[in-house]
């Protein structure tokens, strides 16, 4: 497979699941810690974090700027749901997934004024769709391994940023939860299909081909149900 340039890389986070960054100026790692430290919560949470979001950022998996800006919505919090919101982040974190896009959602919604409770329903059923359709995409042998862990990928050079595996695994669970969200029926596997064959598509040249065109070719309405399926199964709320 041909490795990543930077570029495509950095282009590729910037559109992915519309992931633009909302009011989120530049930032350093080192501010993003320093904000978590001085967050009012349990300090084994936030030891876990600290190690989580620094292997995120250095990964290109999180953007500095954006971790700050949620981190500093969540300071405004109540005690309750500043340690929902931490626990709801150190749990997509600790799945190597790329992050943004849902870091974005949560801030556009926090920043509209909706209540936490409404904004922690989106982003749980985004991460339970991320899992859902990483393990799904596991069985197919698209992804061989937990994004969490090393890809045995001996054949692709080294390349700085996400493996284009995260890229996939966020793209089909966004497409689905784009359907959902909107007030899509969970049933309606054709049009979840669609969604996520246009997506795959138009980023067919920014990831790998051999990729797209493998998930391609497994792609099908029994597929797209089985990832729903596991989503919204009682288990993952």
């Amino acid at each position: 497979m041909k490795g990543w340039t930077p570029i495509a890389i950095a282009f590729l986070i910037g559109v992915l699941a519309g992931a633009q960054t909302p009011l989120a100026p530049p930032a350093s790692p080192d501010q993003v810690l320093e904000l978590l430290q001085a967050l009012p919560a349990p300090p084994d949470l936030k030891e876990s974090l600290a190690g989580e979001l620094t292997a995120a950022m250095n990964e290109q998996r999180l953007t500095p700027g954006v971790a700050l800006a949620f981190l500093g919505e969540v300071a405004e919090l109540s005690q309750a749901y500043r340690e929902d919101a931490l626990g709801i982040l150190n749990h997509a974190l600790a799945g190597g997934y790329i992050l943004d896009p849902l870091l974005n959602e949560a801030l556009k919604g926090l920043r509209l004024g909706r209540p936490w409770p409404e904004v922690a329903g989106v982003l749980k059923l985004r991460i339970r769709l991320l899992d859902a359709t990483q393990q799904v995409l596991q069985w197919q042998g698209v992804v061989l391994r937990p994004l969490g862990e090393a890809q045995p990928l001996p054949q692709r050079a080294p390349q700085p940023g996400p493996p284009p595996e995260a890229a996939l695994v966020l793209e089909i669970a966004w497409a689905i939860g784009d359907f959902l969200v909107a007030g899509g029926s969970p049933a309606d596997a054709v049009s979840m299909v669609e969604k996520v064959e246009e997506r795959l598509l138009r980023l067919r040249g920014l990831l790998p081909v051999e990729l797209v065109d493998h998930l391609l070719a497994e792609l099908s309405p029994a597929l797209v149900r089985q990832i729903v399926g596991l989503a919204l199964s009682p288990e993952r709320r």
